[in-house]
């Protein structure tokens, strides 16, 4: 029994012994990469995140075209107020803003350890900074949309009547003939083509809308002999309604709307907040032309507004960034976002508002580089 307890004894030191060899004094530095020298051997260099706003506006086009007989609207069918003028204008329906993190250029950090496995103690995320604690990774962002060029194809007004606008006329006249020995009028018949009238064509116009109402009206009454049932019934109709809203749209004219997507990025800066607020001008709005680059004084200002909320300003004790010029041993820098209201607004009225968080409204702080992520 000694001699098991003696050899037992003897093991535990070898054991010991062993650990104690194998341990290593892990040391690790980081610094801002403008002081960083040559890089180590077990060296990881990262930034800190920034975010960039992408935002999404939808407007349309909407283009009116009057009517060749907008004249005689209100003459022959009782309609007024139509369109006496071609015109474009724009109306925006609907704006969305989202975010992206990409590495911020200003902040970034060198890691250098004696050891290789620096590399267990954190992630990097695919733009090569710290993933955060306990927040899901943003959505991709899609591609952005430019406006198109489309442009209304002419002839818009094909169908103008069912009647011929050229007719031929008949009429009488005296000619001068010579009998015998003295000269006498007799009647001659002369035909010529003739172009009808804007006036003349308008009213046959009317007159056929109203046939069309009337005859719809007998079929769905049943006077008519013949009544068509099932999907025949509903084809018959429809037709009858294309066929006078085409020919209204000769006294009332016709209205596209196209649409159009736009998509601006704006990067918020730290710098530029006063009071409390960031200001920008993202671009500018004309009724008549549409979206317009911020410098083009013809619109009206769309102005993007970022609140800052300063949740993160209690941490302005703790708040640091590497000493110019020295190492920060077993210090992991990172930043914490700080949130802000973002508003878009069209002159003084608000047409979009949204919380959202932005790291570089935050302050940076330190982590122990050997943290562990879960």
């Amino acid at each position: 029994m000694k001699y098991l307890f003696a050899v037992l004894i003897i093991m535990a030191y070898i054991t010991w012994g062993c650990a104690g060899s194998r341990k290593i004094d892990h040391r690790t530095s980081s610094e801002h990469v403008s002081d960083a020298s040559h890089p180590d051997k077990y060296t990881l260099a990262y930034s800190l995140p920034k975010t960039t706003l992408k935002i999404s506006v939808e407007a349309s086009r909407i283009i009116t075209r009057r009517g060749p007989y907008y004249q005689y609207a209100e003459r022959y069918l009782g309609i007024s107020d139509v369109p006496d003028m071609d015109e474009t204008r724009w109306r925006i329906n609907n704006v969305s803003i989202d975010s992206y993190e990409e590495a911020d250029p200003d902040h970034y950090y060198i890691l250098a350890t004696n050891n290789r496995h620096v590399t267990n103690y954190f992630r990097l995320n695919s733009e090569g900074f710290i993933l955060p604690v306990n927040q899901r990774p943003l959505p991709e962002v899609a591609g952005i949309t430019t406006p198109g060029t489309e442009e209304i194809k002419v002839p818009l007004f094909t169908d103008m009547s069912i009647h011929p606008r050229v007719v031929e006329e008949t009429r009488t006249v005296m000619r001068m003939v010579r009998q015998d020995t003295a000269f006498v009028n007799i009647p001659v018949i002369q035909r010529q083509s003739v172009t009808k009238s804007i006036e003349a064509k308008a009213a046959e116009v009317a007159d056929l809308i109203f046939e069309l109402r009337s005859n719809r009206f007998n079929l769905l009454s049943g006077e008519l002999d013949l009544f068509p049932d099932g999907k025949a019934l509903d084809v018959i109709v429809n037709e009858f309604a294309r066929l006078e809203k085409e020919y209204l749209s000769l006294f009332t004219g016709k209205v596209f709307e196209i649409h159009h997507e736009f998509t601006f990025e704006y990067t918020p800066d730290i710098s530029m907040v006063e009071n409390g607020t960031e200001y920008a001008i993202l671009f500018r709005f004309s009724g008549s032309e549409g979206i317009l680059e911020p410098n083009n004084v013809s619109g009206r200002p769309i102005t993007l507004e970022l609140h800052n909320e300063m949740k993160t300003k209690s941490l302005e004790n703790i708040s640091r960034t590497p000493a110019s010029g020295r190492t920060d041993p077993g210090t992991l820098f990172y930043r914490i976002p700080d949130v802000a209201r973002v508003e878009l607004k069209n002159e003084n009225r608000t047409i979009y508002s949204r919380r959202i968080p932005v790291n570089q409204y935050g302050m940076v702080v330190n982590l122990p580089a050997d943290f562990l992520w879960e």
